[in-house]
């Protein structure tokens, strides 16, 4: 039996996005490593449940995959999760199916997050501008989507190695208990005293966020906020996945964690 990648995500139900986003990680994963078999499993139950009822699709869970490749004997098995941030999705979907499974399997591997050390501010923001072009006297805003729980430091890491670089680039998220969050948002950019925006998610894919939360027509959006407070405002709507530098960043992880790199 061939070796293992386990491209884990919680899934995405709408079937043109997923192929911009994660199917195209899963592609990019296929092109760098011939010797591997890539599979997908998705840890939102819902979302399984509805694309099996919508499409006639079957996407196992990241427990049902580890069950099968363990009773097959598979020799090595890289889990490598889309999430970008160790949360507590990660932690009690990723990190906890892990540890179940790690006995069973000859050589099993976890991968961290997207943001899982310092130095990946670099390269997140790297692959970022590489693709998402901001015009000259634009004010970058990145609207990611925070705990729900806890406080997330991961993007007041990010904003700090920003500044650091003397970047027009702001950070917040949507979850209204975690920070930074609009408020913090439109503080740093009255500060500025520039009035074009470039908007744009930092989530790897769209979906109701960026249509609703992001651009929506509804008061509460980001866009009809920053709109309503005097700024012009230029959006997009690409979610990461869609970034091949953005999608390199799996590749990387996966050949580090093989050691392959």
């Amino acid at each position: 039996m061939r070796p293992v990648i386990i491209l884990a995500s919680f899934g995405v139900r709408d079937k043109e996005t997923r192929a911009c986003t994660i199917d195209s990680i899963a592609y990019d994963l296929k092109k760098r490593f011939k010797d591997y078999d890539i599979v997908q499993a998705f840890t939102s139950a819902f979302l399984r449940k509805k694309i099996a009822a919508d499409e006639g699709v079957t996407i196992p869970s990241l427990e049902e995959t580890l069950e099968k490749l363990a009773n097959d004997g598979c020799p090595k098995v890289l889990i490598l999760p889309t999430h970008l941030t160790a949360g507590e999705e990660y932690e009690k979907k990723i990190r906890a199916a892990y540890e179940v499974y790690a006995d069973r399997l000859a050589d099993v591997r976890l991968a961290g997050p997207v943001f899982e050390k310092p130095v990946d501010n670099q390269r997140v923001l790297m692959a970022l501008l590489l693709d998402l072009h901001v015009h000259p006297g634009e004010e970058l805003v990145l609207m990611g989507h925070g705990s729900p729980h806890t406080h997330n430091p991961v993007y007041d890491s990010l904003q700090a190695y920003i500044d650091g670089e003397g970047l027009p680039i702001h950070v917040g998220v949507l979850e209204p208990s975690d920070r930074p969050n609009f408020d913090d948002v439109l503080a740093r950019l009255e500060k500025t005293g520039h009035k074009q925006i470039l908007l744009a998610p930092l989530l790897l894919t769209g979906g109701t966020h960026v249509q609703e939360d992001l651009v929506g027509d509804g008061e509460a959006s980001w866009k009809s906020r920053l709109t309503a407070a005097g700024y012009d405002v230029r959006v997009s709507l690409y979610g990461l996945g869609e970034y091949p530098a953005f999608r390199a960043l799996y590749v990387k992880r996966a050949e580090r964690m093989l050691g392959e790199a």
